[in-house]
Order: structure tokens, then C-alpha cells, then sequence
């Protein structure tokens, strides 16, 4: 097995964008009187430690000429807003304006050219030059000239201005002597590790993020918005359904939970609250009442085994350690332990939450694997297997109980028909950062304990003047960066050339003995998020993350979640980030000529044979190597023209893991000289409209 890089954690902890800031920093915003059209920031290169990617800066000026800025870390050099929209929550809609600045370092001295496609007003800058400026009317701007790189650091610097009504977009792309125009990789771009700026920025991020997992507005009303209307339905989240609690939950665990839920899960979203050990019991026995269990299922004798190679076939241990999975390893830390689960569980519950764990909490964190009962019925015997031992028997008085759920107001987060009274806390203007839930000890002042770090409590108390606007703005680009965490996509995903959880889990327990290729996500060939959101149509991404559309893998064991409350507003950004906004890419017009060319080429022996290793339409591939390709009517299906043109030319450039060979040579050139003069662009462009004629039988 191929030796993986650098843990996992070393990463994210470098990478700011796709992880929250460790250190308080000063705000992130800053308003001033505009005097200009540039923003003031930084223009030479940093010196010192640097990270992976882009340092991007948000403005926009006001009526009154005061302009609002807000940084962050950026994976590309590429963005697109629509109409309504913003590029960040911590800047208003309206004209806005950006500027990218990133370090690209090269091996060797480089001729090379640029181009920017997109709509507003662009200027690029390399090493303090400008190399390209105009406005962006539909056709793309190319440099004028070749551009000299130098060996080792280059400064970019790309300005762009949005339309008058705040939409736009721009691309930027690079082609070099050996290669044809793309979009520089996120693996050649950084910026300072130390920012201020940025660490700013991501210390705001972090805390709208905590703002929102932890529910805040659902206690603290704001004036005049409803939480209904935020951005996404953000804010508009509740937890658990508690009406039947008694039928899923042990009562020894929930009076555990109640205790301390970050004892039991470090990442839990539930306070903590000021509850004497009576108390507590009291409350637990109250929930026991709601709802009994069901009876538990028998289990086969070979269950547990099975259920333990399901867990790993279906990628279970990307998320989650359970059993001899080494959880303490530095590059797996990151991963949920399951130990708890045989205190947690009443056995028929857990195996109806495996198949369907939103039935009774609609925003659960843990995604629809869309599991049959075979596989619910074998990884539940497998969870329950383990040797946690039993929590203490709990006494307490449930009539007591049920008063102390209407006291802390459980109902305001959860279904629960107890009756509420009116809200005693401080509306939202009214707060006061050092008191209360943000209180050095919140239980002091009679508020319930988010058990926060320094850092967090510092971010929260950063985020707190612009909570009345900031969840309200719809920031697509925003939404995706902070899910791609919470809904830790990188688990599964390899991402700007780092491995996922899975593929890092998969090397160590390699070590041990060879894993079977259902249980490795690289053997099975399962996609990189990297080119996601620019290589896929908008509308088939949106339908695949929402569980929509079925895999075009089905030879992965592995399980693509579906997302089906959040999942298009996370496609949505992923696109943006890209540089596109929602409508699928144009058609285009058929060639009949190109399409006779393009179905021959698609055959062995006339052809590249595309058909061994990919159907077409219900005709099987032919004989598969090392391991099947996409159908080839669904593909044409999925695919930005843009991208198909880039994979064809050369596959391992955009994946190194990708088993397609490059078929044309540097200059441009085929081994089917006697096909369009053997002119590798026309041929790919021929297969192309092949595919398109044959959409209708697509399946």
C-alpha cells in the first residue's frame, strides 16, 4: 500500500480554512472611510512558516463610505456570488470587492500564461506586475504576453470587483509549456501560517459556527428576526425528539449524559447543567418513563464478525473507533469512540436509528447510510459486542423529574410536552458577554455550562455583534467551508492532496495484515473532493449529496450519505467556490460528423478502447482492469465540458490515484493519426458529442 503523508491533524491544524483558530484575535472586521477602490492589504510576500492556500480579503463600502472588510483563507483562485447572495456573512450584500493574494512556488523557472474568465472587473498582479486587467463580459481576458515565474516564490495578487448588484465571478487559469489551461491546484498555493488577518477572520467563523451548534438564538430572541429566517435554516435547528427517549435510551446513560455530555462525547452540543446528583436521577427517571423498549432481536451467531466487516466496508471507521481500531493514534484522533454504545442503546432502537437516524432528531449529525436490516441488525451486534462496563442502576422521582424539564425549559430544543413558560433570559441586544453561558462559570449565574475553552468562549464573544445579521445573510461559499468540517466530508474524502481519515486508518491497519479492497477507499477507487464543485453539473451534485441521484460507483462498498436538509446549500457552495453559480453548463450545439468519429473511438481496435473498462448505456464494459470506470452516458451526464477536456488530456495531472492513461502526447497528438488527423482535442470533443446524442438512453 502506497505510504501516506503527513497526519491528519498536522493538517488541519495548518490549514485555517477547514479548521477554527486555536489563539483569540483581534476582530476580524474592520470599518473605515473609503478613500479608494483598493483595499488595504499587504502587498509582499510572507516570510516565515506558510500553510496551504490563499489569502483572500472581502470589502465593501457603504452610502456613508465606510468600507467593512473580512479575511480568510481560500483553497482556489476562483469565486462566484449570485445576485442576493454574499461572498462571507461578515460583509452585506451589494458590489463588492476581493483580493486573493498567494505565494506559488515552482521547482524551475517557468513560461507561462494566464487567464481569467467570468463577469465584473479583474486585475492580476505576478511579483508586483500587472500582467492582465479588464472587465469580464462573457469572454475570458488572457495575459498578453508569456509571463516569466521565477524559480522558488511568486506573489500573486488577483483583484476583483463584483457587478453593481453584488453578483459576479472570475476563474483563473494557467497553462505552461506542457500543459494546456487549468486552474492553479490548491497544493502550489500558500500564505502566511501566522496571518492576523485571517486569524481574525477564522476566530469569527468559529464562533458563528459554535453560535449556531450550540443554539444560542434559541434562547436569546432577537428583536425583530425569527429564527425561521435565517440563512440555510441555520439557526432554526432543534435536538432530539424526548417524547419516546425512553424507548431508544438507557436511564443509567441518560443520567450519565446529564451529568457532563462532554464526558461521555468531547464534541457534544448540549450544556451542561447546574443539577444536584438528585437532580439528575430525578430528570433521567422522568425520561425513562417516555416510552418503553421493544423487545431486543435475536442475533445469529456470526453477527458480531459480520457486523464488524460491514463497519469497515461501509466506512464506518472513518467517523468512528470502535475495538481494536486504535483510537489514540495521532492521525485517527479526530474519530467518535463507540464504546459507550452497549450503556447508551436499547437494542431495537439502535437498530432502527442505524437504518434512519433522523426519524427522531431531524438535524442528527449522523448521516442516512440508507442501510437494509441485514446491515443495521450485523453492525449492531457488532457496537453491542463490546465490553464497556454496565453504568450504576438510577433511582429517582420522575414526577419531580418532569417539573425539572419544565424548570430548564428542555422543551425549547426538544419535542417534549411539558409546558413552557415564559423565556427568563435577556434578549439577544441585552446580553452580556462576560456573564451568563460566556461567564468564566456560568453556573454562577444561574446559566447552563457550554463547557467552553478560552478560545471558544473568545470566539463566541467575537461573533456576538454581528449575530443579528451575519446567520441572515445567504453565504453559500461560507456554509460549504464550515460543513465540509462539520459533516467531516475529509473523513471519507481525500482532499487537495491529503488523504482521508479512511485511507490514513486504512494504511495502519494495513500494517498489520493486508486489508480486503472492499475496506481500502483508495483500491476501490473512492473520488477526491478536490475538483468537486468544478467538475460536476450543479444540478446532478445537488441531487447526489441530497440522495437524489444513485451512485455512478456501484462496485464501491462504501456509502455516500445522503444530506437531504442542508445538502444543496452545501453543493451550492462547493460550485461557487469553483467560480460557477447554480445553472448547469450550456449543451451546446451537435456536430453529426464529430459524433460518427466519436463512437469509433470509443471501440477496441478503431478506437481507445474505452469500452473494456466503462459500460455504455446497458451494453457491460468489455473486460475490466484493476477496477471498473463510470458508465459513459452517465459520466457525460455529470461532467463540465471544461473538466472532461482537462481529464482526458492528461488523468493522472488532475489525480495522481487514477487508473485512465493519458492518451496524447506533449505535442498535442494521438496514436489514431488517420481520425481528425489525429488532433487529441478534436477526437476528445468527437467523444464527447457521441455522448451527448445518446443522453436520452442514459440511465
Amino acid at each position: 500500500m502506497r505510504t501516506l503523508v503527513a497526519p491528519l491533524l498536522a493538517w488541519v491544524a495548518a490549514s485555517a480554512w477547514l479548521s477554527w483558530p486555536q489563539d483569540p484575535a483581534p476582530s476580524a472586521l474592520a470599518s473605515s472611510p473609503a478613500s479608494a477602490p483598493v483595499i488595504a492589504v499587504a502587498s509582499a510576500a510572507p516570510q516565515g512558516a506558510r500553510v496551504q492556500g490563499a489569502k483572500v480579503t472581502f470589502a465593501r463600502t457603504d452610502g456613508d463610505g465606510r468600507t467593512t472588510t473580512h479575511s480568510t483563507r481560500a483553497r482556489l483562485l476562483s469565486l462566484a456570488v449570485e445576485r442576493g447572495e454574499t461572498a462571507t456573512p461578515f460583509v452585506a450584500p451589494g458590489l463588492f470587492r476581493a483580493t486573493y493574494q498567494a505565494v506559488l512556488v515552482l521547482p524551475a523557472r517557468e513560461r507561462c500564461r494566464f487567464r481569467v474568465e467570468g463577469r465584473g472587473t479583474v486585475k492580476l498582479l505576478v511579483n508586483g506586475e500587472a500582467v492582465l486587467a479588464g472587465v469580464l463580459r462573457g469572454k475570458p481576458i488572457d495575459t498578453a504576453d508569456v509571463v516569466k515565474l521565477k524559480k522558488g516564490d511568486n506573489e500573486l495578487r488577483l483583484e476583483f470587483e463584483s457587478q453593481a448588484m453584488g453578483d459576479g465571478q472570475f476563474r483563473l487559469f494557467w497553462s505552461g509549456a506542457d500543459f494546456g489551461f487549468e486552474p492553479l491546484t490548491p497544493e502550489r498555493l500558500s500564505w502566511a501560517a501566522d496571518d492576523a488577518d485571517i486569524r481574525a477572520g477564522e476566530q469569527l467563523r468559529q464562533g458563528q459556527q459554535l453560535f449556531t451548534d450550540r443554539r444560542c438564538a434559541t434562547c436569546h430572541d432577537f428583536p425583530e428576526k425569527r429564527i425561521g429566517e435565517s440563512a440555510f435554516g441555520e439557526l432554526d435547528r432543534g435536538g432530539p425528539d424526548l417524547r419516546t427517549i425512553g424507548a431508544r435510551v438507557q436511564t443509567p446513560w441518560l443520567a450519565a449524559w446529564l451529568r457532563d455530555p462532554r464526558a461521555l462525547r468531547a464534541d457534544a452540543t448540549m450544556p451542561q447543567f447546574a443539577l444536584s446528583d438528585a437532580e439528575t436521577k430525578d430528570l433521567a427517571a422522568y425520561l425513562a418513563t417516555l416510552g418503553g423498549p421493544m423487545p431486543a432481536p435475536a442475533f445469529a451467531a456470526d453477527d458480531a464478525a459480520k457486523g464488524q466487516q460491514r463497519f469497515r466496508q461501509l466506512g464506518c471507521v472513518a467517523c468512528h473507533a470502535h475495538g481494536d481500531d486504535r483510537p489514540d493514534d495521532p492521525a485517527l484522533a479526530m474519530r467518535i469512540p463507540l464504546a459507550h454504545v452497549p450503556q447508551k442503546w436499547h437494542t431495537a432502537a439502535l437498530v432502527d436509528y442505524l437504518r434512519d437516524p433522523s426519524a427522531n432528531y431531524r438535524h442528527v449529525r449522523m448521516p442516512d447510510l440508507k442501510l437494509s436490516l441485514d446491515d443495521a441488525r450485523q453492525i449492531t451486534a457488532w457496537l453491542l459486542s463490546g465490553t464497556a462496563s454496565p453504568l450504576p442502576a438510577v433511582q429517582g422521582d420522575a414526577k419531580n423529574g418532569k417539573k425539572l424539564a419544565q424548570q430548564h425549559r428542555c422543551g425549547l430544543c426538544h419535542e417534549l410536552e411539558v409546558p413552557l413558560d415564559e423565556r427568563p433570559w435577556p434578549r439577544f441586544r441585552n446580553l452580556k458577554p462576560e456573564r451568563g453561558c460566556l461567564a468564566d462559570k456560568p453556573h454562577d449565574h444561574k446559566a447552563p455550562s457550554h463547557q467552553f475553552t478560552p478560545e471558544q468562549r473568545a470566539a463566541v464573544r467575537a461573533f456576538l455583534p454581528f449575530a443579528e445579521e451575519a446567520p441572515f445573510r445567504r453565504a453559500p461559499l461560507d456554509f460549504a467551508q464550515r460543513h465540509l468540517v462539520v459533516d467531516r466530508c475529509t473523513s471519507c474524502h481525500a482532499l487537495d492532496g491529503q488523504p482521508s481519515t479512511w485511507a490514513r486508518w486504512a494504511a495502519i491497519a494495513g500494517q498489520k495484515e493486508p486489508l480486503p479492497k472492499d475496506q481500502d477507499p483508495v483500491a476501490q477507487g473512492v473520488p477526491a473532493l478536490t475538483w468537486a464543485g468544478g467538475k460536476l453539473q450543479p444540478s446532478w451534485l445537488a441531487r447526489f449529496v441530497t440522495g437524489q441521484e444513485k451512485s455512478p460507483r456501484p462496485w464501491l462498498t462504501a456509502r455516500m450519505p445522503a444530506f437531504e436538509h442542508h445538502g444543496a446549500a452545501i453543493t451550492a457552495g462547493l460550485v461557487r467556490e469553483h467560480g460557477y453559480g447554480d445553472k448547469d453548463e450550456p449543451p451546446g450545439g451537435a456536430d453529426a460528423q464529430l459524433t460518427i468519429h466519436g463512437e469509433r473511438l470509443l471501440q477496441q481496435g478503431t478506437g481507445f478502447g474505452c469500452v473494456q473498462c466503462h459500460a455504455l448505456g446497458d451494453k457491460p464494459a468489455v473486460q475490466v482492469f484493476e477496477r471498473e470506470g463510470i458508465e459513459l452516458l452517465t459520466a457525460r451526464a455529470r461532467l463540465r465540458h471544461e473538466y472532461y477536456t482537462r481529464w482526458l488530456a492528461n488523468p493522472p495531472r488532475l489525480d495522481p490515484d487514477a487508473r485512465m492513461p493519458k492518451y496524447a502526447d506533449d505535442k498535442g497528438k494521438t496514436a489514431f493519426g488517420e481520425v481528425l488527423g489525429g488532433d487529441a482535442a478534436k477526437q476528445f470533443e468527437a467523444i464527447w458529442q457521441y455522448l451527448g446524442s445518446r443522453r436520452a438512453d442514459a440511465r
